[in-house]
């Protein structure tokens, strides 16, 4: 099971920047407000500050998730961890 582990994880990882991705058409689609149609607001009326803000705070999602990720790699493989 550890051995299937590792690449389960890592498409994990990379579906969420996917779904971060995807965000702006699913709440426009949806009549969502929330951080992508925040994005579209800020682009449509040049508000380069918000547009800015939301790109930082995205990444810095993206960021935490690859983190994460390379931490469980740590904890279901022991022949990853550093020391």
């Amino acid at each position: 099971l550890r051995n299937c582990a590792i690449p389960l994880i890592t498409y994990f990882g990379l579906q969420f920047g996917g779904l971060l991705g995807g965000i702006v058409v699913i709440e426009r689609v949806f009549n969502w407000p929330g951080l992508g149609t925040l994005a579209f607001d800020a682009v449509s009326g040049r508000d380069y500050p918000v547009l800015q803000a939301v790109i930082t705070i995205l990444s810095m999602l993206i960021v935490s998730v690859n983190l994460l990720v390379d931490i469980a790699y740590g904890l279901i493989d022991p022949r990853i961890r550093t020391e």
